[in-house]
């Protein structure tokens, strides 16, 4: 007889559970150590970027004087003297630029008569506004800036780039004290309607100004401006600007100015006609842009002659939109277009 023994049952575990658990275990961990490193690297970014601000300040301490406009300042920083009659000289910087950039074309001008640069509200050393940053707040403020600083008219206006709005914007409400308007470069109102494309760039860099005073805040905006070229603006003023351009209150306005876009330019073109008052149109060629762009841009420059009746174009070959300002050969011209508007304001005569 045969007897026959059974084997106990040994326990099979799932083939799966573990391995499983384990996996998001992993996941888990993962996860968690992504948002430590993002926290921190986040904490590191602003406690720099706090520290570093604060050591940009006392590197650099305002040239000009702060002027207050209502329970907070705007820098203001002028050269050279008024003779035979000759009037002021305002120069309005660009889109994020600030009184620095006018290192090369302030010295040249203040040879003739007196020159005035300043810091629109929040940037440079200028205190930030609680107004809009359209272009009619703008050119209010500025406003005040000189009746309080007590540098009365006749003003030649000069704006580059995107400034160019705000000197039309202030000859547009405070008519009777331009004398005359130089227009570098100026940007146009009909920027981003004009075109598909114009729109989908307008729309791209909207995206952009609405996180950048978030990036500024964390060193990020820092970062890249140690990637950037050199300005070519001699020193102290390049580091002057690449300060402006770390700074968060800076990003905070230059965010708000773009971001009050619509206004500004819808400001623009429903601006009055600036009648006889003398108007120097210059003019860059090379933008980097597609020749379908250029030739737009060339023709809304080429329209600007049309505000006044007695207005002038010069065309800088080969100049670019920067160069104007930041190239010491080019802002000699930009410079010789501003006296001639100084000289047709004090003598009467048309412009040639």
């Amino acid at each position: 007889m045969k007897v026959v023994t059974q084997s106990p049952a040994i326990p099979v575990k799932p083939q799966t559970a573990e391995p499983k658990s384990r996996v998001f275990v992993w996941i888990k961990r993962i996860a968690l150590w992504l948002i430590i490193g993002i926290v921190t690297l986040a904490a590191v970014g602003a406690t720099w970027q706090a520290i570093a601000t604060q050591m940009d300040k006392r590197a650099y301490p305002p040239p000009g004087q702060m002027i207050d406009v209502g329970g907070y300042s705007l820098h203001l920083n002028c050269a050279g003297q008024n003779a035979d009659g000759q009037p002021t000289v305002i120069l309005e910087p660009g889109l994020g630029a600030t009184s620095s950039a006018w290192a090369w074309i302030q010295p040249e001008v203040a040879k003739t008569t007196r020159v005035c640069a300043y810091d629109r509200a929040g940037m440079g050393w200028s205190d930030p506004s609680p107004a809009p940053r359209d272009a009619q707040h703008i050119a209010t403020e500025l406003h005040t800036l000189l009746q309080n600083a007590q540098i009365p008219g006749p003003y030649v206006l000069v704006g580059w780039s995107y400034g160019g709005l705000y000197v039309r914007a202030y000859a547009n409400q405070y008519h009777d004290e331009v004398a005359g308007l130089v227009l570098l470069d100026s940007s146009s109102p009909e920027q981003c309607t004009s075109t598909p494309g114009g729109q989908a760039q307008c729309a791209s860099f909207a995206k952009i100004y609405s996180i950048a005073p978030a990036l500024a805040r964390l060193g990020i905006m820092r970062v890249m401006g140690l990637l950037q070229p050199a300005s070519g603006l001699p020193a102290p003023q390049s580091e002057e600007l690449l300060a402006s351009f770390s700074a968060t209150k800076d990003w905070d306005a230059q965010s708000a100015e773009f971001l009050a876009s619509l206004a500004t330019n819808t400001q623009a073109l429903n601006s009055e006609s600036l009648g006889a008052i003398p108007l120097f149109v210059l003019t860059a060629t090379e933008h980097g842009t597609p020749a379908d762009l250029e030739q737009l841009w060339q023709g809304w420059q080429t329209g600007f002659t049309a505000l006044s009746t007695n207005s002038v174009q010069r065309i800088v070959n080969g100049a670019t939109h920067g160069s104007l300002i930041f190239n010491s050969t080019d802002a000699k011209v930009s410079a010789e277009a501003v006296l001639q508007i100084v000289e047709a304001a004090r003598t009467g005569e048309p412009l040639k």
